[in-house]
This record gives C-alpha cells, structure tokens and sequence, in this order.
C-alpha cells in the first residue's frame, strides 16, 4: 500500500470518529427529562380573587440555586439606589456600569478620602489714590493748599495665595505671590513720569515628606521648583528665572507656621547667555495673636549666593527680605493693616548695599479654608452599604 492511500485511509478513520461523538452527544441532549409525578393536593381549591390579577410571570421553583443567589445582589442594590431620589448612586451605576471599575474607583475614594485640602489667602490688598488738579496758574505761584500740587496715581497690589493638599504622610504645596506698586506723576507742562515700587511675580510648588511628627506640626526634608518673572518688561528685558530648593522644613507649629533652610539653584534666563548660580536660604513666617480679632504677621527670607557660572555685576550677592503687619479684623476676614516692608540686597558691582523700606496702612482681605477633598457622594451612608453589596 502506498503512503498516499495510507493518509487517506487514517483521514476518513479521523472523519468517522468526530461524526460519531456528535451522533453521540447530540443523542444525549435528545434525551427526554423524566417527570416525578406529584400527588395532587387535596385541599379545596379557592376561587381567584378578581382584585388580585394573577401573576403573569410567576417564580420558577426549578431554578438554580446559584441563580437565585446571583440575584439578590441586584435586589439589595436595587433597594439602597431607590432608597433617595436624589441619590448620586443611579450616576455612578451608569458611568462605571462594570463591578471591576467601580472596586478601582472605591480604592480611589478610600485613598483620598484621607487627603486635606487647605486653601490659604494669606493675602488680597489693593491701595489706590489717585490725585487730579485743575486750576488757574495764579493757584500754583500764590501756593494755594491742595492746588499746587502735581497731578498723581499711586497703586499697590498684594496677593499671597496657598494651596496645599495634606496626606497622611506627606504634603504638597503650591503658592502664588504677587505684588506691584507704581506712582505716576504728571506736572503740568513737563513730562510724566512713571516709578515702580514693587514688580514681583513668584510661583512655587513643592513637596515634604512628614519625617518627624511634633506636638503641634512636623518636620521633614523638601524639595520646591519655583517660577519667577515681573509684569513689565524693563530696559528690554523682563526677569525669568527658574528655582529649585532642597533641604529641611518645620510647618504648621503653634505660631511658627513654616521655618526651612535649603540649598538654592537658579537658572537665570533673563539675559542671554543664561547663567546658573547656587545659593543658602532660610525663612520664616510666624502668625500669633495679640488679642481677641487681631494678629501679628512676620516674614523674613535670606538667600546668601555662594557660586555662579557667568558673573555680572547686577547680580546678587544676597537678598534679606521682611515685612511685619498686624491685621485687625473688621468683619468677615476683611482687616485693617499697619505694615512694615524691608528689604537689603547687596550687588556684586557695588561694595554697598541697597535698602527699601515701604510703611502704610492697608485694607486686606484673608482667609483659611479647610475642606476634605474626597467625592461627596463617599460621605453618605448608603454609598457604603452600595460598596458593601457590590462585594457580597
């Protein structure tokens, strides 16, 4: 016998043999279910009541056990979802119809849960004056008070903005600090005059690790990127400079809300070529009270520069800043403010320092907002028994 026949004849022996096991199954799904009889009640059979219709689709006795417990889920579902009209659950069933996403959303919830989100104004003040005179010129030569001044506009802006979201061991911040003063002058005859007080736009954010739990705060190592730059531009250039600080960090104490010392790199894009230097900085800001409704602010930052790739004579040598205020609330968050502003700074092409020290009286707004970031609908009663039925 040749091979070839021999393939064939094991081919139709493979074919005979799948025909026969179909035969065979199909011979058992053919085979007709045996009823028990069942003895006939013998208890009088009472007329349907015509109020009740009877039950279209009534209860099949028969049905698997595993079916029936595959339903209850749905029903004590059913129950909690229907138990408030306006429960947020119905939405949640529909965005997240599959039991696996919504066991990855529970885990999500249980996370931050946890997580305290605190959102500081430590600082909103505008002052703004703005003087206009218009008289004969004889005003002017006899010195009549109050019209032989110039024309004026003094404005002043302060912002000082923080967002924080704390975790059980850890926390990030984010800042946003904003002032800009200006004084316009504009005598009559001459030229305006504009002088900037203040230019300053400073974007931080960061994080520290809870390494040491106080008694009223903690302490732990941080690490912070900061973004600088100005509103205006000045002699064709306007500052940009990126910040990033390391090092160890005490926040939330009793009256010491944060004190740090770091290690400071900077990237000045301002000019070009760029230039990267290195620096120390510490800081501190305390909030006490003095008495009931009024607080005393102070701030103070030093940054002393220790290396730089490119030297130029307006770069710092260091920076001292600090200010004081104290805040005397008046309704609400609203405070009446007597300041004090300082701040020394030394250049490399000059063997003096410079000194800017601005005083007043402001009118500001502050406020601290504690709230628990976690989605609302976690926080209800029934979302809980709604998680518990899921894993039932």
């Amino acid at each position: 016998m040749k091979f070839k026949d021999k393939i064939l004849i094991c081919f139709f022996i493979s074919l005979s043999c799948i025909f026969a096991s179909d035969a065979e199954s199909n011979a058992k799904v053919a085979q007709p279910i045996i009823s028990i009889p069942v003895e006939e009640s013998k208890d009088p059979v009472l007329p349907p009541n015509p109020q009740v219709p009877p039950n279209p689709n009534p209860i099949d006795f028969k049905a698997d056990e595993n079916d029936a417990q595959s339903q209850a889920a749905p029903l004590v579902q059913n129950k909690i979802l229907n138990s408030n009209a306006d429960s947020p659950y119905k939405t949640l069933k529909k965005i997240f119809p599959n039991e696996y996403i919504e066991g990855v959303m529970k885990g999500f919830i249980e996370t931050i849960e946890n997580v305290l989100l605190k959102v500081d104004i430590r600082q909103i003040s505008l002052n703004f004056s703005n003087t206009s005179i218009n008289a004969p010129e004889i005003y002017r030569t006899e010195n009549i008070n109050q019209f032989n001044a110039d024309n004026s506009m003094i404005v002043n802006f302060n912002a000082d903005l923080a967002l924080d979201y704390n975790f059980e061991n850890s926390r990030l911040s984010n800042r946003l600090f904003m002032e800009y003063g200006l004084i316009l002058l504009r005598p009559k005859g001459k030229p305006s005059t504009n002088t900037e007080t203040a230019d300053n736009i400073v974007f931080t954010s960061g994080y520290t690790k809870k390494a040491f739990l106080l008694e009223n705060g903690f302490l732990g190592p941080f690490i912070d990127g900061e973004y600088q730059t100005e509103f205006t531009r000045k002699e064709g250039f306007r500052n940009n400079i990126l910040r990033y600080k390391a090092g160890i960090r005490m926040l939330d104490g009793k009256y010491i809300e944060e004190v740090y010392l770091s290690g400071v790199g900077e990237i000045d894009l301002s000019y070009k070529p760029s230039n990267i230097r290195g620096a120390i900085e510490t800081g501190i800001r305390v909030k006490a009270p003095i008495f009931d409704n009024a607080n005393i602010v102070f701030q103070a930052f030093w940054r002393q520069y220790i290396g730089y790739i490119l030297y130029r004579d307006r770069d710092l040598a260091y920076n001292l800043n600090f200010s004081v205020r104290a805040d005397v609330e008046i309704y609400k968050g609203l405070a009446f403010s007597p300041f004090i502003s300082t701040r020394f700074a030394k250049i490399h092409g000059s063997n003096k320092h410079g000194i800017n020290i601005t005083t007043g009286v402001a009118l500001l707004f502050s406020s601290s907002i504690n709230a628990i970031s976690s989605i609302q609908s976690t926080q209800n009663e029934n979302l809980k028994q709604y998680y518990k039925s899921i894993d039932q």
